[in-house]
């Protein structure tokens, strides 16, 4: 699953657009139909206030609509941002596990 989500419906011109747009500069992201799974209307809903489609998703940041400038802006921010990885807790420290040393 891709970092980037477009939320779309069906007839839709500026999806197509915003679709089109993001494949011509080579954006990975997933195109996520909210008229096909209840959930995924659910999502939209919550991060946009059901105002439109498309909507671009980034975690919690978000464009609604389609502009290419907006857009663009938008997926400079997403190249910028740091991804965070959480630690697995029950994986060994390097050098191995110093907890049970005394």
């Amino acid at each position: 699953m891709a970092d980037i989500r477009l939320f779309t419906k069906p007839g839709c011109p500026y999806c197509v657009d915003a679709k089109n747009w993001l494949e011509q500069h080579g954006c990975p992201f997933d195109i996520l139909e909210i008229t096909k799974d209840v959930q995924l209307l659910r999502e939209w809903r919550e991060l946009s206030g059901g105002v439109g489609v498309p909507v671009l998703a980034h975690g919690r940041d978000l464009v609604i609509g389609f502009s290419p400038e907006r857009y663009s802006e938008f997926l400079t921010s997403c190249r910028n941002t740091t991804r965070v990885d959480v630690p697995d807790p029950e994986a060994k420290a390097p050098g191995g596990d110093r907890r049970d040393q005394t």
